[in-house]
């Protein structure tokens, strides 16, 4: 999953890279004091390019929408679908997650683990930004998701 969402996320960042695209998002709230608890569906993906962010609708091939649930007893589900060989393919993974003020940790069952820095959270919304290298270049996603 993750090898898979760190190749999607870099073709998202260098086809946004190449776009003329731009969402000026000086003026958005950026109240991070919100809950967790809940169900989240991915919305949009994008990246930041020079000092702006750019976000993109996010779309899944058809399959069903990617889903995140966090419960009160610190624990998430990640539920995905990926479109190969003509079908849509549904998995899930599960894990522990914890909030310490603007940082988001997520642990899955198979010991990796995610760091996301919270940028926005609030009753119906949760956007947060992942920085890491990949060959020498480092790449900052950002993923929009709407509580559902």
């Amino acid at each position: 999953m993750k090898n898979l969402k760190v190749l999607f996320l870099s073709v998202v960042a260098l086809a946004l890279s190449v776009s003329s695209c731009s969402n000026d998002n000086n003026n958005e709230d950026t109240n991070t004091n919100g809950s967790l608890i809940g169900k989240w569906e991915l919305s949009q993906v994008g990246t930041i390019l020079g000092n702006e962010e750019v976000l993109q609708p996010y779309t899944n091939d058809g399959c069903d929408k990617d889903v995140v649930e966090f419960t009160t007893d610190g624990k998430f589900i990640d539920r995905y679908s990926e479109f190969t060989n003509n079908a849509c393919k549904a998995y899930t993974q599960e894990g522990t997650w914890t909030k310490d003020e603007n940082t988001l940790s997520k642990k899955y069952a198979s010991n990796d683990s995610e760091k996301f820095e919270i940028t926005e959270l609030s009753g119906s919304k949760l956007k947060v930004k992942e920085t890491y290298s990949q060959a020498g270049i480092t790449v900052i996603a950002i993923s929009v998701y709407k509580k559902i």
